[in-house]
């Protein structure tokens, strides 16, 4: 092959890595705003000893748990709604509108996963800020799909509810990879990936269990065999008042993450600094 069809294959020293990292050769001045994912390489136990890595960890788990409690059960916010709003609505009815939500649950979380792929590189690239900001996005938005749960009565407004929260779930997991790999190095990102998705299990059964306990409280089992409320938004508001908290400490979790990685990321600069005086 010519030298210049091989040229595009290769990186010269002077060309920027994925994302924010910089990649860079011995001697050569970089930009440490951020880790070079290519040179930090943490993984297994030793995630452990990290305070980002429970900082992620709270993080991701919270926020699935807060998305999955509606992805799961927005068919029973709807049936609850409907069937208190409106006596003489069919059940076929009644599981297209749950068929609906599904749907704009799923198309939602596409988008959010699209804005917060190039939402990131934007925030970083163009304005210099950290990627945790995407998790405060995240976090600010769930915290305003767990209001709608609380407030909305009229099912016909549900789909507030269903859009806010696929666009939130969609945005957290469009950009959670890039942190795991920006933060302990894209060497061990699977093994560190699998770890992180651990937290989804625990804080999503939590979550699920909350509304299933509300839920169950204010139903009652029909003579068919289903179970049945007929108390509208009160068969479940208790439990987005859980995940309303949940998605509030989120919102601080995100903000203090984004805090450390600013004094973090200064004490490399000072430190880089430090040793370009020495070395001249």
């Amino acid at each position: 092959m010519d030298a210049d069809e091989t040229s595009s294959l290769i990186s010269s020293s002077s060309a920027s890595g994925p994302g924010d990292v910089e990649a860079v050769q011995d001697g050569t001045k970089r930009d440490v705003s951020t880790h070079d994912s290519y040179e930090v390489d943490i993984r297994g136990w030793t995630l452990l000893t990290k305070l980002e890595f429970y900082q992620m960890w709270l993080l991701l788990g919270m926020l699935t748990g807060i998305g999955l409690m509606t992805i799961n059960n927005v068919g029973n916010d709807a049936q609850a709604l409907w069937t208190h709003y409106d006596d003489s609505i069919s059940q076929g009815m009644i599981q297209q509108r749950q068929l609906m939500h599904v749907s704009l649950l799923s198309f939602i979380s596409f988008i959010g996963r699209l804005l917060s792929g190039i939402g990131s590189d934007l925030i970083v690239k163009n304005l210099g800020r950290s990627r945790f900001w995407c998790l405060f996005i995240s976090s600010a938005v769930f915290c305003a799909a767990q209001i709608c749960g609380l407030r909305i009565e009229n099912p016909n407004l549900l789909g507030f509810l269903s859009s806010l929260s696929g666009l939130a779930y969609g945005f957290l997991f469009g950009v959670f990879p890039s942190l795991v790999a920006e933060g302990f190095g894209v060497t061990g990102l699977s093994q560190n990936w699998g770890f992180m998705t651990l937290s989804p299990v625990l804080f999503g059964n939590i979550f699920n269990l909350v509304y299933g306990r509300v839920y169950d409280h204010h139903s009652f089992i029909d003579p068919n065999g289903r179970r049945q409320c007929l108390e509208g938004l009160k068969c479940y508001q208790s439990a987005y008042w859980v995940t309303f908290a949940a998605s509030v400490a989120c919102i601080c979790i995100s903000l203090w993450a984004i805090q450390h990685d600013g004094v973090k990321k200064a004490k490399a600069r000072r430190r880089l600094e430090a040793d370009e005086d020495r070395e001249a």
